[in-house]
Protein backbone atom coordinates (compact mmCIF):
# COMPACT_ATOMS: atom_id res chain seq x y z
CA UNK A 1 0.00 0.00 0.00
CA UNK A 2 1.02 3.64 -0.40
CA UNK A 3 1.17 6.32 2.29
CA UNK A 4 -2.60 6.84 2.01
CA UNK A 5 -3.32 3.16 2.55
CA UNK A 6 -4.47 2.56 -1.06
CA UNK A 7 -3.38 -0.74 -2.64
CA UNK A 8 -0.69 -0.33 -5.29
CA UNK A 9 -2.59 -2.49 -7.81
CA UNK A 10 -5.48 0.00 -7.70
CA UNK A 11 -3.11 2.90 -8.30
CA UNK A 12 -1.69 1.10 -11.33
CA UNK A 13 -5.08 -0.10 -12.64
CA UNK A 14 -6.81 3.32 -12.69
CA UNK A 15 -4.29 4.99 -15.05
CA UNK A 16 -4.26 1.89 -17.23
CA UNK A 17 -8.05 1.95 -17.44
CA UNK A 18 -7.95 5.62 -18.38
CA UNK A 19 -5.41 4.92 -21.10
CA UNK A 20 -7.50 2.04 -22.45
CA UNK A 21 -10.66 4.19 -22.52
CA UNK A 22 -8.76 7.05 -24.17
CA UNK A 23 -7.30 4.70 -26.77
CA UNK A 24 -10.72 3.15 -27.43
CA UNK A 25 -12.26 6.61 -27.84
CA UNK A 26 -9.56 7.66 -30.31
CA UNK A 27 -10.00 4.42 -32.26
CA UNK A 28 -13.77 4.94 -32.52
CA UNK A 29 -13.29 8.53 -33.68
CA UNK A 30 -10.80 7.34 -36.29
CA UNK A 31 -13.23 4.72 -37.63
CA UNK A 32 -16.15 7.16 -37.59
CA UNK A 33 -14.56 10.13 -39.34
CA UNK A 34 -10.77 9.83 -39.37
CA UNK A 35 -10.73 9.34 -43.12
CA UNK A 36 -13.02 12.35 -43.62
CA UNK A 37 -11.06 14.90 -41.57
CA UNK A 38 -7.83 13.84 -43.30
CA UNK A 39 -9.40 14.12 -46.75
CA UNK A 40 -8.40 16.96 -49.06
CA UNK A 41 -11.56 16.57 -51.16
CA UNK A 42 -13.52 19.87 -51.05
CA UNK A 43 -16.95 19.82 -49.45
CA UNK A 44 -16.55 16.79 -47.18
CA UNK A 45 -15.86 18.85 -44.06
CA UNK A 46 -13.13 20.65 -42.19
CA UNK A 47 -12.80 24.06 -40.54
CA UNK A 48 -13.32 26.03 -43.74
CA UNK A 49 -16.55 24.16 -44.43
CA UNK A 50 -17.73 24.70 -40.83
CA UNK A 51 -17.17 28.47 -41.19
CA UNK A 52 -18.88 28.71 -44.57
CA UNK A 53 -22.08 30.11 -43.02
CA UNK A 54 -21.58 33.01 -40.57
CA UNK A 55 -22.79 32.60 -36.99
CA UNK A 56 -25.52 35.25 -37.23
CA UNK A 57 -27.06 33.46 -40.23
CA UNK A 58 -26.91 30.08 -38.47
CA UNK A 59 -28.79 31.53 -35.48
CA UNK A 60 -31.37 33.19 -37.74
CA UNK A 61 -31.95 29.96 -39.67
CA UNK A 62 -32.35 27.95 -36.47
CA UNK A 63 -34.93 30.37 -35.04
CA UNK A 64 -36.91 30.18 -38.28
CA UNK A 65 -36.66 26.35 -38.38
CA UNK A 66 -37.92 26.04 -34.78
CA UNK A 67 -40.93 28.29 -35.48
CA UNK A 68 -41.62 26.50 -38.79
CA UNK A 69 -41.40 23.08 -37.12
CA UNK A 70 -43.70 24.16 -34.28
CA UNK A 71 -46.36 25.28 -36.76
CA UNK A 72 -46.04 22.01 -38.71
CA UNK A 73 -46.23 19.95 -35.52
CA UNK A 74 -49.43 21.63 -34.29
CA UNK A 75 -50.99 21.42 -37.75
CA UNK A 76 -50.02 17.75 -38.21
CA UNK A 77 -51.10 16.73 -34.71
CA UNK A 78 -54.59 18.15 -35.29
CA UNK A 79 -55.14 16.73 -38.78
CA UNK A 80 -53.13 13.47 -38.94
CA UNK A 81 -55.38 10.55 -39.86
CA UNK A 82 -54.02 7.53 -38.02
CA UNK A 83 -53.68 4.00 -39.36
CA UNK A 84 -56.71 1.90 -38.35
CA UNK A 85 -56.92 -1.72 -37.19
CA UNK A 86 -58.88 -2.53 -40.35
CA UNK A 87 -56.05 -1.11 -42.48
CA UNK A 88 -53.55 -3.36 -40.70
CA UNK A 89 -55.78 -6.44 -41.11
CA UNK A 90 -56.16 -5.91 -44.87
CA UNK A 91 -52.44 -5.20 -45.29
CA UNK A 92 -51.44 -8.35 -43.38
CA UNK A 93 -53.76 -10.50 -45.48
CA UNK A 94 -52.32 -9.05 -48.67
CA UNK A 95 -48.72 -9.44 -47.43
CA UNK A 96 -49.39 -13.07 -46.55
CA UNK A 97 -50.68 -13.83 -50.07
CA UNK A 98 -48.12 -11.91 -52.11
CA UNK A 99 -44.95 -12.20 -50.01
CA UNK A 100 -42.76 -15.13 -50.95
CA UNK A 101 -39.42 -15.98 -52.52
CA UNK A 102 -39.21 -12.62 -54.29
CA UNK A 103 -39.51 -10.84 -50.95
CA UNK A 104 -36.63 -12.89 -49.56
CA UNK A 105 -34.58 -12.14 -52.68
CA UNK A 106 -35.18 -8.38 -52.43
CA UNK A 107 -34.34 -8.42 -48.73
CA UNK A 108 -31.13 -10.36 -49.37
CA UNK A 109 -30.12 -8.08 -52.25
CA UNK A 110 -30.69 -4.89 -50.26
CA UNK A 111 -28.86 -6.30 -47.23
CA UNK A 112 -25.93 -7.39 -49.41
CA UNK A 113 -25.57 -3.97 -51.04
CA UNK A 114 -25.85 -2.17 -47.70
CA UNK A 115 -23.29 -4.55 -46.20
CA UNK A 116 -20.86 -3.68 -48.99
CA UNK A 117 -21.48 0.01 -48.39
CA UNK A 118 -20.81 -0.41 -44.66
CA UNK A 119 -17.60 -2.29 -45.44
CA UNK A 120 -16.36 0.55 -47.64
CA UNK A 121 -17.20 3.08 -44.92
CA UNK A 122 -15.25 1.11 -42.31
CA UNK A 123 -12.22 0.56 -44.55
CA UNK A 124 -12.07 4.25 -45.56
CA UNK A 125 -12.77 5.36 -41.95
CA UNK A 126 -15.93 7.25 -42.97
CA UNK A 127 -18.52 5.33 -40.96
CA UNK A 128 -20.20 8.54 -39.78
CA UNK A 129 -21.51 9.02 -43.32
CA UNK A 130 -23.95 6.18 -42.51
CA UNK A 131 -26.01 8.89 -40.79
CA UNK A 132 -26.78 10.40 -44.20
CA UNK A 133 -30.46 10.03 -45.19
CA UNK A 134 -29.90 7.55 -48.02
CA UNK A 135 -28.36 5.04 -45.61
CA UNK A 136 -31.15 5.68 -43.10
CA UNK A 137 -33.63 5.01 -45.90
CA UNK A 138 -31.91 1.69 -46.64
CA UNK A 139 -32.08 0.67 -42.98
CA UNK A 140 -35.75 1.66 -42.90
CA UNK A 141 -36.50 -0.44 -45.98
CA UNK A 142 -34.71 -3.44 -44.48
CA UNK A 143 -36.90 -3.01 -41.41
CA UNK A 144 -40.09 -2.83 -43.48
CA UNK A 145 -39.17 -5.97 -45.43
CA UNK A 146 -38.53 -7.89 -42.19
CA UNK A 147 -41.46 -6.94 -39.96
CA UNK A 148 -45.07 -8.04 -39.90
CA UNK A 149 -47.18 -5.02 -40.98
CA UNK A 150 -48.47 -3.00 -38.04
CA UNK A 151 -49.68 0.52 -37.31
CA UNK A 152 -46.11 1.58 -36.60
CA UNK A 153 -44.60 0.04 -39.73
CA UNK A 154 -47.34 1.49 -41.96
CA UNK A 155 -46.70 4.92 -40.45
CA UNK A 156 -42.96 4.47 -41.05
CA UNK A 157 -43.64 3.55 -44.70
CA UNK A 158 -45.79 6.61 -45.29
CA UNK A 159 -43.23 8.99 -43.78
CA UNK A 160 -40.42 7.26 -45.68
CA UNK A 161 -42.20 7.75 -49.00
CA UNK A 162 -42.57 11.46 -48.31
CA UNK A 163 -38.85 11.64 -47.49
CA UNK A 164 -37.72 9.73 -50.57
CA UNK A 165 -37.22 12.85 -52.68
CA UNK A 166 -33.72 13.18 -51.23
CA UNK A 167 -32.74 9.87 -52.82
CA UNK A 168 -33.68 11.15 -56.26
CA UNK A 169 -31.61 14.26 -55.53
CA UNK A 170 -28.75 11.89 -54.76
CA UNK A 171 -29.16 10.52 -58.27
CA UNK A 172 -29.53 13.89 -59.99
CA UNK A 173 -26.72 15.60 -58.02
CA UNK A 174 -24.54 12.60 -57.23
CA UNK A 175 -21.59 13.32 -54.94
CA UNK A 176 -19.04 10.59 -55.70
CA UNK A 177 -15.78 12.55 -55.43
CA UNK A 178 -15.09 11.00 -52.01
CA UNK A 179 -15.28 7.43 -53.38
CA UNK A 180 -11.82 6.29 -54.39
CA UNK A 181 -11.82 2.52 -53.84
CA UNK A 182 -12.62 0.14 -56.67
CA UNK A 183 -16.33 -0.66 -56.71
CA UNK A 184 -17.45 2.20 -54.46
CA UNK A 185 -19.15 4.19 -57.21
CA UNK A 186 -21.06 1.20 -58.70
CA UNK A 187 -22.26 0.27 -55.20
CA UNK A 188 -23.43 3.88 -54.76
CA UNK A 189 -25.57 3.68 -57.89
CA UNK A 190 -26.96 0.22 -57.13
CA UNK A 191 -27.91 1.30 -53.61
CA UNK A 192 -29.68 4.45 -54.81
CA UNK A 193 -31.56 2.58 -57.55
CA UNK A 194 -32.75 0.05 -54.96
CA UNK A 195 -33.83 2.82 -52.60
CA UNK A 196 -35.88 4.37 -55.41
CA UNK A 197 -37.71 1.18 -56.39
CA UNK A 198 -38.03 -0.55 -53.01
CA UNK A 199 -41.00 1.56 -51.78
CA UNK A 200 -42.85 0.55 -54.95
CA UNK A 201 -42.21 -3.11 -54.18
CA UNK A 202 -43.33 -2.71 -50.55
CA UNK A 203 -46.52 -0.99 -51.73
CA UNK A 204 -47.12 -3.96 -54.04
CA UNK A 205 -46.57 -6.35 -51.10
CA UNK A 206 -48.84 -4.50 -48.70
CA UNK A 207 -51.44 -3.22 -51.15
CA UNK A 208 -53.04 0.22 -51.66
CA UNK A 209 -54.29 0.38 -48.06
CA UNK A 210 -50.75 1.00 -46.82
CA UNK A 211 -50.94 4.47 -48.40
CA UNK A 212 -53.06 7.35 -47.21
CA UNK A 213 -55.65 8.71 -49.70
CA UNK A 214 -54.11 11.02 -52.28
CA UNK A 215 -56.34 13.81 -51.00
CA UNK A 216 -54.95 13.47 -47.46
CA UNK A 217 -51.96 15.82 -46.98
CA UNK A 218 -51.53 15.23 -43.25
CA UNK A 219 -48.92 12.51 -43.73
CA UNK A 220 -47.02 14.69 -46.20
CA UNK A 221 -46.79 17.40 -43.53
CA UNK A 222 -45.66 14.80 -40.98
CA UNK A 223 -42.99 13.64 -43.45
CA UNK A 224 -41.79 17.21 -43.91
CA UNK A 225 -41.63 17.66 -40.13
CA UNK A 226 -39.49 14.54 -39.76
CA UNK A 227 -37.29 15.57 -42.70
CA UNK A 228 -36.56 18.98 -41.22
CA UNK A 229 -36.07 17.67 -37.68
CA UNK A 230 -33.59 15.01 -38.76
CA UNK A 231 -31.51 17.43 -40.83
CA UNK A 232 -31.43 20.39 -38.45
CA UNK A 233 -31.49 18.67 -35.07
CA UNK A 234 -29.56 15.44 -35.76
CA UNK A 235 -27.27 15.89 -38.77
CA UNK A 236 -26.43 19.56 -38.20
CA UNK A 237 -25.30 19.19 -34.55
CA UNK A 238 -23.24 16.11 -35.51
CA UNK A 239 -21.67 18.08 -38.35
CA UNK A 240 -20.77 21.01 -36.09
CA UNK A 241 -19.28 18.68 -33.45
CA UNK A 242 -17.18 16.60 -35.85
CA UNK A 243 -16.54 19.05 -38.73
CA UNK A 244 -17.99 16.42 -41.07
CA UNK A 245 -20.32 17.79 -43.74
CA UNK A 246 -23.17 15.32 -43.24
CA UNK A 247 -25.62 15.61 -46.14
CA UNK A 248 -24.12 19.01 -46.95
CA UNK A 249 -25.47 20.67 -43.80
CA UNK A 250 -22.35 22.81 -43.22
CA UNK A 251 -21.43 23.81 -46.76
CA UNK A 252 -22.91 23.11 -50.21
CA UNK A 253 -21.72 20.28 -52.49
CA UNK A 254 -19.77 21.05 -55.64
CA UNK A 255 -22.81 19.96 -57.68
CA UNK A 256 -25.16 22.50 -56.05
CA UNK A 257 -23.76 26.00 -55.39
CA UNK A 258 -27.01 27.97 -55.65
CA UNK A 259 -27.36 30.81 -53.14
CA UNK A 260 -23.86 30.92 -51.67
CA UNK A 261 -24.03 31.37 -47.88
CA UNK A 262 -27.83 31.36 -48.10
CA UNK A 263 -27.96 27.92 -49.74
CA UNK A 264 -29.57 26.30 -46.66
CA UNK A 265 -32.33 28.92 -46.56
CA UNK A 266 -33.01 28.27 -50.25
CA UNK A 267 -33.01 24.52 -49.66
CA UNK A 268 -35.59 24.87 -46.87
CA UNK A 269 -38.00 26.41 -49.38
CA UNK A 270 -37.16 23.95 -52.17
CA UNK A 271 -37.34 20.90 -49.91
CA UNK A 272 -40.65 22.01 -48.38
CA UNK A 273 -42.22 22.17 -51.83
CA UNK A 274 -40.79 18.91 -53.11
CA UNK A 275 -41.24 16.84 -49.94
CA UNK A 276 -44.92 17.84 -49.86
CA UNK A 277 -45.50 17.02 -53.53
CA UNK A 278 -43.04 14.28 -54.44
CA UNK A 279 -44.48 11.71 -52.04
CA UNK A 280 -47.92 12.21 -53.54
CA UNK A 281 -46.60 11.86 -57.08
CA UNK A 282 -44.68 8.70 -56.12
CA UNK A 283 -47.79 7.26 -54.44
CA UNK A 284 -49.98 8.02 -57.45
CA UNK A 285 -47.43 6.49 -59.85
CA UNK A 286 -47.07 3.41 -57.63
CA UNK A 287 -50.83 2.84 -57.51
CA UNK A 288 -51.00 3.20 -61.29
CA UNK A 289 -48.12 0.74 -61.84
CA UNK A 290 -49.37 -1.94 -59.42
CA UNK A 291 -52.98 -1.61 -60.57
CA UNK A 292 -52.84 -4.48 -63.10
CA UNK A 293 -50.81 -6.63 -60.68
CA UNK A 294 -53.27 -5.86 -57.91
CA UNK A 295 -56.14 -7.03 -60.12
CA UNK A 296 -54.31 -10.29 -60.87
CA UNK A 297 -53.66 -10.77 -57.16
CA UNK A 298 -57.35 -10.39 -56.40
CA UNK A 299 -58.26 -12.91 -59.12
CA UNK A 300 -55.80 -15.43 -57.67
Amino acid sequence: TDSLGMPEDVIVTVPRLSLVMWSWSDSMKDILYGGITESSVPGVGGLECARYIPLWLKITEEIFVIIYAAVLYVWSAKTLKKVTDDDVRVIRERNGRVGGSWKSFMLLLLALVFGMELSYKIVTRQLLFVMNPCHVMTITQLYLLCVVPSKVSVAVLRIMIHNSFGTFLGVLFAVTNTRELRGEIPVYWVQHILICIMPLYIIYLWGPRCLEPLSDWSWARAGLLFFGHYHHHVLLPLSELTYVNLNNMMCPPLSFQLGGQYYRAIQIVIMSIFVLTFGKLYSALSLWLIGPLDAECKED
